[in-house]
């Protein structure tokens, strides 16, 4: 996005929430497909949406294989590939 260098202070202060947020995600996701079940919803779409800059802004997924299985799924859907046809639409 050319925003140019992140603000480390403002990472690390939010780091913490995004920690906790992606921890009870990563846990609602296990045992599911996409985020509400077995079909895929506009929620899953809304938050695909922030995972395509995933790699660009340093998002720490590690930890989290079911958020990184959930969005690899998003990625190699048809629709989504071509929306996003460069490098950004693999996990």
């Amino acid at each position: 996005m050319a925003l140019g260098p992140a603000n480390e202070a403002e990472v690390t202060r939010i780091e913490p929430d995004f920690q906790r947020h992606a921890a009870v995600l990563n846990g609602w996701l296990r045992d599911r497909r996409w985020v509400t079940g077995d079909a895929l919803t506009i929620a899953d779409i809304s938050l695909g949406a922030w995972m395509v800059y995933a790699d660009e802004a340093g998002y720490p997924l590690a930890a989290y294989p079911e958020i990184t299985r959930w969005y690899a799924g998003l990625a190699a859907l048809p629709g989504w590939q071509r929306a996003l046809p460069d490098e950004r639409s693999r996990p």
